[in-house]
């Protein structure tokens, strides 16, 4: 289409009558010199029409020197990835302040002295010493209160040996109490020992004994026999006292003397009903008495086993339990005097690599005064606050940002796990020392394991995509590399912006000596090699966004002036595009279209969208801090 408006009237000729009249009319010389000034202007006048009326001519559109062409050529068109970044190193480490805050502040402690910045360091050299008087007089009051935990661990450690014998000792007291009440039983009922348990059980149960042995049956039969033997004196007695009577009316014997006999046989009477009484008493309550008291002991020492049994495993509970509490108070004190002797160890920070020292600079301090987080001597640090770094110069990347346009089309190393931590934790598990189990499973250990192994955690399945590095620092080198990473998500500097940037990893595969972290890199990322030439154009010629779908349109250039063209693109890189279709091979195509279309189209830079640099799809440069306008162009479909 032809932008140039449609205009062939020609400006008319200046009127000739005023000269004429000038002619005719003589008039003074200082009327003459006025006309001058009036001539000037008519003069400028005509030549602001001139310029204006070849602006607006089609001719002269063809032919303005403003316009900037380009030839639509068949090429080789290799699609890759130009962006800018800087330099650090593949294996950082961070060192980064372990010592706890006091209950008084959020510091941790003071900086007395530290390594200058950029130092070169070796493996193991001291790089930072912290303040460590406050955690020093921690480590005396504790020692006494561990020492004292102990000595309370100790005491109930004995004591729990003591209330077990002295448990041993009780249980023993009550069996052989139960076993002597058994035997006084056995012995009053006379069982024998093979019989005792049948018998005593009989007993106990109400059946009657029918032949006791013991104790009972000698009281009876000795008061039996006793009375058996006063009835036969009783017996001798009455055939005296008979005898004496007879005697008496006979006279051979006196009355005095009769009475006697009488006395003796009234007195083995008294000794036979006492005897009866006692065999009666014996028989009916004694026995029944003592039976009754011997198996209430027997009972007694049966629930006293008991008793002794349940209160020895009461002591021993609460005596294993003040022990135990004892012994966790102990740990727990010795625990914390490990862990300020952990501290007093931090606070001196050594290498932990061969490398250069780097400190650590908090993004606060870029943008105010304050010096909060700094790292120099006398400031204050956290804990957790990341102090400097050490990078390993052997092995260097470029860090930098790749549009969203573009990030999909970057493939970064397929790393995989090895599984070696898995399979070392999980060898653990069956360990039969249970120390070395729980030592195993401890955040520390496990730390160190990743640390001594972490070359080996993850292999590459397969290699990321080629690239080139050229350092600014070294021009006139170029340094094989590949894309070791593509962020998963968009940089967070970017969330307030429309156009997002994700961070990309390019290791230098070559170890280069002098390479510094935060030199200045361009990374060109090889995403496609060309196989055969394509038609391509400038890709500052394309305008439109992404409203106009898979076509934008372009200026070409004709006889009559630029003319809009729709066209179909393809494949592109940080210069030039494809055209699948709309355009022939040497045709020219205006690479400026903002010139007669205005500065708000939608159009894009050399390089904005793929390269990273100049003027970006919003309207910026890359790192001016400022947000974007908002009239994005979006980049050309694949």
């Amino acid at each position: 289409m032809n932008l140039t408006p449609p205009h062939t009237n020609s400006l008319p000729s200046p009127s000739p009558r005023p000269e004429a009249e000038s002619r005719s009319v003589p008039k003074s010389p200082r009327k003459q010199r006025s006309k001058w000034p009036l001539i000037l202007a008519g003069t400028l006048g005509l030549i602001g029409l001139g310029v204006a009326f070849s602006l607006w001519s089609p001719f002269d559109a063809a032919s303005r020197g403003d316009l900037l062409w380009a030839t639509a050529k068949t090429e080789m068109l290799p699609i890759s990835v130009v962006e800018k970044g800087q330099l650090e190193s593949t294996d950082n480490r961070d060192l980064i302040c372990k010592v706890k805050a006091g209950s008084k502040g959020t510091f941790a402690s003071t900086i007395k002295w530290v390594i200058d910045d950029g130092s070169i360091v070796n493996k193991g050299q001291l790089l930072l010493e912290l303040d460590d008087s406050a955690l020093q007089e921690q480590y005396k009051t504790q020692s006494i209160a561990v020492d004292k935990a102990r000595a309370e661990w100790i005491s109930a450690n004995e004591e729990y040996t003591i209330t077990v014998k002295q448990n041993e000792s009780d249980r023993a007291q009550a069996q052989a109490d139960l076993r002597v009440a058994e035997l006084d039983l056995d012995k009053f009922l006379g069982f024998r020992e093979d019989e005792s348990q049948t018998s005593l059980a009989a007993l106990l149960g109400g059946v009657g004994v029918l032949a006791e042995k013991g104790e009972y049956r000698s009281q009876l039969d000795d008061v039996s026999g006793r009375l058996k033997q006063a009835e036969s004196d009783l017996d001798a007695y009455r055939e005296r006292a008979a005898w004496a009577e007879r005697s008496v009316k006979l006279g051979y014997l006196t009355p005095s003397q009769a009475r006697v006999e009488l006395t003796k046989m009234s007195g083995g009477l008294d000794n036979v009903e006492k005897l009866r009484k006692e065999k009666y008493i014996l028989e009916t309550f004694t026995r029944e008495r003592t039976l009754t008291d011997l198996k209430a002991k027997v009972e007694v020492a049966a629930i006293g086993v008991e008793r002794a049994s349940f209160q020895a495993r009461a002591k021993e509970v609460q005596a294993e339990s003040d022990r135990r509490t004892k012994r966790s108070v102990f740990e727990s004190e010795e625990e914390r005097l490990r862990e300020i002797e952990e501290q007093i160890a931090a606070c001196k920070v050594y290498a932990p690599q061969a490398g250069m020292v780097v400190y650590a600079k908090p993004e606060s301090s870029r943008f105010n005064q304050n010096s909060q987080g700094l790292i120099a001597q006398g400031e204050q640090v956290k804990e957790g606050q990341k102090m400097m770094r050490i990078p390993d110069l052997s092995q260097m990347q470029v860090n930098t940002k790749v549009h969203e346009a573009l990030v999909a089309r970057i493939k970064g190393d397929d790393r995989r796990s090895t599984g070696l931590l898995d399979s070392l934790r999980a060898g653990q598990l069956v360990n039969m020392n249970p120390f070395s189990r729980l030592l195993m499973q401890s955040e520390a250990t496990q730390s160190i394991m990743r640390e001594q192994f972490r070359d080996k955690e993850y292999y590459i399945a397969e290699p990321g995509q080629r690239a080139t590095v050229r350092v600014d620092a070294f021009p006139d080198r170029v340094f094989k590399g590949r894309v070791r990473s593509v962020a998963a998500v968009a940089n967070s500097l970017d969330w307030g912006s429309d156009v997002k940037t994700y961070q990309t990893l390019v290791v230098i595969e070559e170890e280069v000596e002098g390479l510094r972290p935060d030199m200045n890199a361009e990374v060109t990322i090889h995403v496609e090699d060309s196989t055969e030439p394509v038609l391509a154009i400038p890709i500052q010629a394309v305008v439109g966004g992404s409203e106009s779908g898979p076509h934008r349109m372009v200026y070409v250039r004709t006889p009559a002036g630029p003319e809009e063209r729709k066209v179909k693109l393809g494949k592109f890189n940080e210069k030039m595009i494809e055209v699948l279709d709309g355009l022939k091979d040497g045709e020219e195509v205006l690479t400026n279209p903002k010139v007669i279309l205005g500065d708000k189209t939608k159009t894009r830079e050399a390089g904005a969208d793929a390269k990273g640099k100049g003027a970006g799809p919003g309207g910026g440069k890359k790192g001016d801090g400022k947000k974007s306008s908002g009239k994005k162009a979006a980049p050309p479909p694949e």
